[in-house]
Formats: structure tokens, C-alpha cells, sequence
């Protein structure tokens, strides 16, 4: 998603629009007088649609838990908002859905920026908020009972890369960030995990616009040794570009990026330039009957394989919708203290757990490293 200018609320205006939350009445119903568990989705509504994976997973677990669910007394909805990678939109479109009594929880894929805004807008209505492909980090120190995140922090991915470097025999190492808190949380932990060990950084670079702004960078690199070379960019188009004015001048330097290269529209786009570079995984699948079921259906109902945005797209509705059913209610209170139960939550591709402050429970050392090869990061 394109990153906008940051902008705060102003305090008056997140007072105004608390207070009109105080207005709010009792729950709205379904059908038939069933119970709605109406899960908006906040996003970029192009960036969402251009891949197209994460909404076709969440459409599958909707049509799936309206016939599971039904009888039970128990509808599910989810709606995308657009807010057109607009800062003043995502705000009023947070606002829009913290006032509605009918919202159970909210699927928040906005610009992180936005997100620093509405996390805490939306969590003051009571509101579950579920971050399906992540947040700044901090969202999570906070012990904010209504916030979880759906991947791995950015720590924990720089400690991944980290742990691939150190596999790999590299030894010198040059990092790309472009200064985002995001990014910033990544490459501090990636150093960190090196720390003790034959790898070093040995340059930062926090600005790569054009192969002739890079050439005396490539000069230095070349001077330092530079084996490997780290992308922590926001922004996908930016990150590809970048990329490529790397691969344009160096095309035998490992490649490590963080995930958001990974996306199946973009890499078909780029796949010449990705060819080879790696990406730390956002999600551990577990291979059981449960995927192999889900990913037929999945194929059926679509024509192709899905992927991993598929599968989150997937768990991240049923995990609430079931998680409703399960407690026979529609309270967000409820369904956010459920969440934290140790026991977790099993989706089709994993089991689900979050740590007390909301963060996703993940073993490091157990996320795959992906290669991209012919257009795909395997």
C-alpha cells in the first residue's frame, strides 16, 4: 500500500467521536432473528483486490459458516471498506465502524499508519481488531485486551533472517531499510540476533531512487565485500524497485526481503528480477487433513491453488465466527477473552494463539525460509 504523509487526529475530534459511541444501542439482529456476526474489512480495497487471495479465503469461510452456523442462530458478514490509501478515509471509516453496534470485529489491513489511529479508536468501542498481515510491533506491548496480530512481529521476522544468514555462511551483510517504524523494528532485530556470530553488518543504506544514485553505493559495497544484502522496504512497488536497481548492477548478491514481496500479483509482474531472493514466511502451515480438505474446496470453488493469504483469509473469519458460535454470543468482550484462552484456536492451517498482549505466539526458528523460483516464493 502506498505510505501516506503521517497525520495525527486531532484530540477533540477522538473525544467527539468516543462520545458518540456512548449513543450506540443494543445489538442488531440476522435474519430470522438470528444472531450477526458482522466483521468489516478496513483496506485499500485495490490492494486488496489486486491479488485477490486473502478476500476469496474469507468469502470461502463465509458461505462455509452461514451453512455450518445457521441452524445454531448464527449469521456471518463480512464488508470491505475502501479507503483508498486515504488517511483522512481510514480514519472516518474506523470511526464508521467503532459507532456500529452491529460490528462483532474488524479484519484492519489499513496502512500502518493509519492503524496507530484507529488500533486504539476501535479497541475503545469494544470492538475484536484483527491485524491478518500485521502491525507495528508496539500495538501489542501495550496489553490491550481487543488487539491481535495474525503474523509474526517484525522482530521476530529480522530474527529469521537473521538465523538464514548465519545458515548460509554469509558474512558480510549490507541492510536496505527505508526508515519506517515497520522497518526499523526488523533490522534492529536482525543485528541483534547476529550479535556473537562470524556475520556483520556493515552498512546501512536508508535511500536507493535510481541506478545512478546507486552506483557509488555498489562501489562501497563492492569495497566492503558485501555477500548479502538485506530489503526491508514499505511499500511493495517501492521494495521491487529497489530490487531491481540491486539486481541491475549486482545480480550474484544473495537477496534476503522481508514478506511483502510475496504476492502472487506482483511476483508475476517481477518474477525475472525476484528469481533466487529469499523472504522469511509469515505463516507456519501445518500440513494435516484439515488443509488438504480446505484446499480442495478451495480449488473447486476458485480454479486454482490457494496460498497462504487464502489460508489467512480463511482463519481469520472462522476463528471469530466459530469462536461466536462456540460461546453462543456475539460480544466482542467475550470473543476477545476467548481468544487469549492458551488452548488457542485450530484453522485450517495452523493452530492459532495469541500472547497476552495480543501478539501472534510464534517459534522463530520454525518459520520457513522461501525461495522464489519461476514467479513463486516456495
Amino acid at each position: 500500500m502506498k505510505r501516506p504523509v503521517e497525520k495525527q487526529i486531532p484530540a477533540w475530534a477522538l473525544i467527539v467521536i468516543l462520545a458518540a459511541l456512548m449513543l450506540s444501542g443494543c445489538r442488531p439482529q440476522g435474519g430470522s432473528g438470528q444472531q450477526l456476526v458482522y466483521i468489516p474489512i478496513l483496506a485499500d480495497a485495490s490492494w486488496l483486490l489486486a491479488d485477490g487471495a486473502f478476500i476469496s479465503g474469507a468469502e470461502l469461510a463465509v458461505e462455509e459458516l452461514n451453512q455450518e452456523h445457521g441452524d445454531k442462530g448464527f449469521a456471518v458478514k463480512i464488508e470491505v471498506l475502501d479507503d483508498q490509501a486515504s488517511y483522512e478515509e481510514g480514519v472516518k471509516n474506523a470511526a464508521q465502524v467503532a459507532a456500529d453496534p452491529a460490528v462483532t470485529a474488524v479484519l484492519n489491513l489499513q496502512n500502518f499508519d493509519v492503524t496507530k489511529t484507529t488500533a486504539d479508536l476501535l479497541a475503545a468501542a469494544g470492538k475484536v481488531v484483527l491485524f491478518p498481515y500485521g502491525a507495528y510491533d508496539s500495538l501489542f506491548t501495550r496489553n490491550n485486551p481487543f488487539l491481535f496480530c495474525g503474523v509474526p512481529s517484525f522482530a521476530g521476522l529480522g530474527e529469521a533472517m537473521a538465523g538464514y544468514v548465519q545458515q548460509q555462511g554469509l558474512r558480510r551483510i549490507a541492510v536496505y531499510y527505508n526508515g519506517v517504524q515497520s522497518q526499523e523494528e526488523l533490522v534492529t532485530a536482525f543485528e541483534l540476533a547476529l550479535l556473537n556470530s562470524e556475520a556483520k553488518v556493515v552498512d546501512y543504506v536508508s535511500s536507493i531512487v535510481s541506478p545512478s544514485q546507486f552506483s557509488s553505493i555498489h562501489a562501497r559495497w563492492k569495497a566492503l565485500g558485501v555477500d548479502a544484502v538485506v530489503i526491508a522496504q514499505y511499500g511493495l512497488d517501492p521494495a521491487f524497485r529497489v530490487l531491481e536497481i540491486i539486481r541491475s548492477a549486482n545480480d550474484q548478491v544473495a537477496v534476503i526481503g522481508e514478506p511483502i514481496f510475496n504476492r502472487a500479483n506482483a511476483l508475476a509482474q517481477y518474477r525475472d528480477i525476484a528469481e533466487g531472493m529469499v523472504v522469511p514466511s509469515t505463516l507456519v502451515l501445518e500440513e494435516s487433513e484439515r488443509l488438504a480438505a480446505f484446499r480442495e474446496r478451495y480449488r473447486q470453488k476458485y480454479g486454482h491453488d490457494p496460498d497462504i493469504w487464502a489460508v489467512q483469509g480463511y482463519d481469520m473469519v472462522r476463528m471469530i465466527a466459530d469462536t461466536a458460535a462456540r460461546l453462543g454470543t456475539t460480544d466482542p468482550a467475550r470473543i476477545a477473552e476467548a481468544l487469549h484462552e492458551p488452548a488457542g484456536y485450530q484453522g485450517a492451517g495452523r493452530l492459532i494463539q495469541f500472547e497476552q498482549g495480543g501478539a501472534l505466539v510464534v517459534e522463530v526458528h520454525k518459520l520457513p525460509i522461501l525461495v522464489c523460483r519461476d514467479g513463486q516464493f516456495l
